[in-house]
């Protein structure tokens, strides 16, 4: 496994700018590759600037045909990945909407001798050819590290997480749950709700939460679009008590600095990596096509934004993408 910290991001990002391509070999090498891209529905700033990404990627490499499509729900991605498969195409990459429903076709295409890379989120499955992913793990570390000082090591929290059970969900969970129990063991975890890296089902699990839950003093989303939603929640409920909320992702860009400074209950950092991995499922593609050596495992390091680096983040992070 190769973890790329954020230096090395920004490396590799620049290489990818300046459309060297890989190894120096010739676009003539490519003639003939044709490239099926799986992502999933833009539901956030951060799912937009990973499109952003590829789009701008796949343009130092005109001789291969690339096709990218996003899927609308899980289903939809299985009948677009079946597409693919039958199409025969020589390398396909995958941003999984379910990593545990989509494990099946992602075997299949995989056994049957196509590249599989797999870009964002994990799959319940070691089957595939590559693996380029942010550090969801290492970043729920800090999340509870960051809400375990902000209670002093004393208080009740609440999780709402992410497609229960899937993968991304499992890594997130259990990097922060582990770390709250070894070195903060007088918070205690006492409820959870399933926010769907959306608003409308963050609120929903808000609610339902706070309904059951007399005192919370701090929340971990495991992303930042359900913590919109249960800001919300907790706004119409009127309860005060809630001192922190640390979300996940970077994806409500757009409402994310302001949160941070001006919100009640405060919203004082998100987990984030950086969207720029697009460039590196590319640029990773185009190794495996030409034959040459890559990791299998690529995990991009996660970062704290709050509210005194969000600006230098987004200028460093996202800027060239706008």
């Amino acid at each position: 496994m190769k973890i790329i910290p954020f230096i090395m991001i920004v490396l590799i990002l620049l290489g990818a700018l300046t459309a060297c391509n890989v190894e120096n070999q010739t676009d003539t090498d490519d003639v003939n590759f044709r490239v099926a891209i799986a992502l999933g529905s833009i539901g956030n700033t951060w799912h937009a600037q990973l499109r952003k990404a590829i789009d701008m990627a796949v343009t130092n490499y005109p001789n291969i045909e690339w096709t990218i499509e996003n899927a609308i729900d899980a289903q939809d991605q299985i009948n677009m990945l079946t597409v693919f498969k039958d199409e025969g195409y020589d390398a396909i990459i995958i941003m999984p909407m379910d990593g545990n429903i989509i494990v099946p076709i992602a075997e299949e295409i995989y056994r049957a001798g196509t590249p599989t890379i797999i870009l964002n989120r994990r799959i319940a499955s070691d089957n595939y050819t590559a693996l380029i992913t942010g550090d969801n793990h290492g970043g729920a570390v800090n999340a509870a590290r960051l809400i375990g000082h902000a209670l002093e090591g004393e208080g009740d929290i609440a999780i709402l997480r992410s497609f229960i059970g899937t993968p991304i969900d499992t890594e997130r969970y259990d990097g922060f749950s582990s770390t709250i129990a070894r070195e903060f063991p007088n918070i205690n975890i006492i409820a959870q709700g399933d926010g769907m890296f959306n608003r409308d089902a963050g609120y929903d699990a808000m609610q339902s939460i706070l309904a059951a839950s007399p005192r919370i003093d701090a929340i971990f989303s495991h992303d930042d679009e359900a913590a919109v939603g249960a800001l919300v929640a907790i706004s119409e409920a009127g309860r005060t008590e809630i001192r922190y909320i640390v979300g996940f992702g970077g994806g409500a860009m757009e409402e994310t600095n302001m949160l941070f400074t001006n919100e009640s209950p405060t919203f004082i950092a998100s987990m984030s990596y950086f969207p720029g991995m697009g460039f590196d499922a590319v640029e990773m593609t185009v190794r495996i096509l030409r034959g040459m050596p890559f990791p299998k495992e690529t995990i991009i390091a996660s970062q704290v934004m709050d509210a005194d680096n969000i600006e230098q983040f987004l200028n460093d992070n996202y800027s060239h993408l706008r």
